[in-house]
């Protein structure tokens, strides 16, 4: 395997500063509510899925034009659940935000599969995000019971560490350029 160009360069990025965001907001326990939690995860969602859909309805000639859309199609679903459901119990947005947290980590494993096939050595970036996505949503889970100082605190500081890796991930797949 070697490095090749990866043409989403972009959403680790926006991800990545997200969750750097959302990291430091919850180790100094900024916001106060489920509902905030929710806002800032339609925010996240909603961004995703615009940029997927753009992706896939302007870049033509990707070769993985169908997935992307189709990605972005249920990011797109996931956010308006959330939005339109942001008054619902704790545990309902909780569980919400949990199964999307799933998608995105078996969206990931995909987006690995496809570079492995393409024998594309930052598959292994992929990997790590879903593994990371998979741990920031098993800690979600772990605290939605009982949302303590300390619990919160593990979730930013997850977070925080998630979305430094992405940022990483986001410049490493941004610097290789495609060979003429």
């Amino acid at each position: 395997m070697e490095l090749k160009i990866y043409d989403k360069p972009w959403l680790p990025a926006f991800k990545g500063a997200f969750l750097i965001l959302f990291g430091i907001i919850a180790m100094f326990r900024i916001f106060g509510s489920i509902q905030s939690l929710s806002v800032l995860f339609v925010a996240l969602i909603g961004m995703i899925s615009i940029l997927l859909l753009s992706t896939g309805i302007l870049f033509k000639k990707s070769r993985f034009r169908i997935w992307t859309i189709v990605s972005g199609i249920i990011n797109l679903g996931f956010c308006i659940y959330i939005a339109l459901h942001i008054d619902s119990p704790r545990d309902e947005i909780l569980w919400i935000i949990f199964l999307w947290l799933l998608f995105y980590a078996v969206g990931e494993i995909i987006e690995a599969g496809i570079l492995i096939a393409l024998k594309n050595a930052f598959a292994a970036l992929f990997v790590l995000n879903a593994l990371l996505t998979l741990l920031f949503g098993f800690l979600l889970l772990k605290v939605s019971g009982n949302f303590t100082s300390q619990g919160v605190f593990l979730i930013g500081l997850i977070a925080l560490v998630f979305g430094i890796v992405n940022v990483l991930s986001s410049y490493l797949l941004s610097r290789i350029r495609e060979k003429n």
